[in-house]
């Protein structure tokens, strides 16, 4: 497993950060096109921006409804991202994702069925639709931690455990923020001017 290198937040340079990570996914993506999910939390709000500095209209951005969120919210989460210039298409998919746990009762278990519904059957569908060789998403540094000490399994982690995204989804995946803790994300979110009550915003749930 590659070590990763942290940033506390301490000494975070938010706006050279912003700048190195916009630079590395024009260069990753280059010519052509990467999708993201956009959940409506402060991760996957900052990497939305993030890809949408970078390459602009090429970023395919997708709020995926699962059917296990706030009220209202993929209505809320569009109008606000069109406000900061994003176009967010919304997926459907709660019959799915019901569907898919219908009967499961056991913690790790959903979290498995979720991770596999969501990434190689709805995900997987709208990357090969959508022509992009890349998915952007908001991993940080604890959800590393929590899914390779055990302590619960991440649905966004897969090369700390030994899974090739690209051979098993068919798409590479770029983590921007993979060296960040929340607090660190949190600052990010406010130097590339979202909402404070994006980026302050509480998990959920």
């Amino acid at each position: 497993m590659v070590k990763i290198k942290e940033i506390k937040v301490s000494k975070l340079n938010a706006k050279k950060f912003i700048e190195e990570k916009i630079n590395e996914i024009k260069r990753i993506v280059g010519d052509g096109r990467a999708i993201n999910a956009l959940s409506g939390g402060i991760d996957s709000s900052v990497v939305t921006m993030l890809a949408h500095k970078a390459i602009g209209n090429r970023l395919l951005t997708f709020f995926v409804d699962n059917g296990i969120m706030r009220h209202q919210e993929p209505e809320r989460i569009v109008k606000l991202f069109k406000r900061l210039g994003v176009k967010v298409q919304v997926v459907d998919a709660q019959d799915r994702f019901f569907y898919a746990l219908k009967g499961i009762t056991d913690p790790e278990q959903k979290r498995e069925v979720i991770t596999q519904t969501f990434y190689k059957d709805i995900f997987g569908e709208l990357v090969k639709g959508s022509g992009a060789t890349c998915l952007l998403q908001g991993t940080i540094l604890t959800d590393i931690d929590e899914t390779v000490a055990g302590i619960k399994r991440q649905h966004n982690v897969f090369e700390q455990l030994g899974i090739d995204p690209q051979q098993a989804f068919g798409y590479k995946i770029i983590e921007p923020l993979v060296q960040l803790r929340k607090d660190g994300v949190r600052k990010v979110g406010a130097a590339l001017g979202l909402p404070m009550s994006m980026y302050k915003r509480i998990p959920f749930p």
